[in-house]
């Protein structure tokens, strides 16, 4: 979510930069293309990675400024800082659970991890609360080597989880699921 001034209407940019997620890309464009201008075409551009040094193409969109977006925007960042508000656990739901994971998660061995790495501690406890509470699925915190948080799903809550999210997610990204 961008928003140019504080008194601008928020916008949303979303990227992918794995190839292969293209079809996942475009799924998501479906939802946003009513919100970009007419005849939109997404952005391919070339991107460095500064950690790595590899360079990886990806592809972009933007929506355009609307009051719509206005609502994320205030929710769900703290000036620039994206955060976890405090109604999540009304707001998170399936369907919103299974794009969170076809976004950010990744198979780690039986289990799953979802990587959380621009939330606090007290953001990731939310999260994890509300995949125990609402969902009853356990899961625990894991650090990568940068000591970045991760959410860990425990295997014996993978066929919970894919039960709940499976009928939102698309066939090219059900190998998140082990599936």
């Amino acid at each position: 979510m961008v928003r140019k001034t504080s008194t601008a209407n928020s916008r949303l940019v979303y990227a992918q930069t794995a190839v292969t997620h293209k079809e996942y890309f475009d799924y998501v464009l479906s939802f946003f293309l009513p919100y970009c201008v007419n005849d939109y075409t997404p952005q391919s551009r070339i991107v460095r990675d500064n950690r790595t040094n590899k360079t990886y193409s990806a592809i972009s969109f933007t929506t355009m400024q609307l009051p719509c977006f206005n609502v994320f925007k205030d929710n769900f960042y703290e000036v620039n800082t994206k955060l976890v508000p405090d109604n999540i656990y009304e707001l998170l739901t399936p369907r919103g659970l299974a794009f969170w994971l076809m976004d950010d998660g990744s198979r780690h061995g039986s289990g799953m991890h979802i990587g959380v790495y621009a939330f606090t501690n007290t953001d990731v406890d939310k999260l994890m609360f509300t995949l125990q509470d609402k969902f009853n699925i356990k899961c625990s915190i894991h650090y990568n080597r940068d000591k970045k948080p991760r959410i860990y799903i425990f295997k014996e809550s993978m066929d919970t989880l894919r039960n709940l999210v499976k009928p939102f997610f698309i066939k090219e990204m059900l190998y998140k699921l082990g599936l």
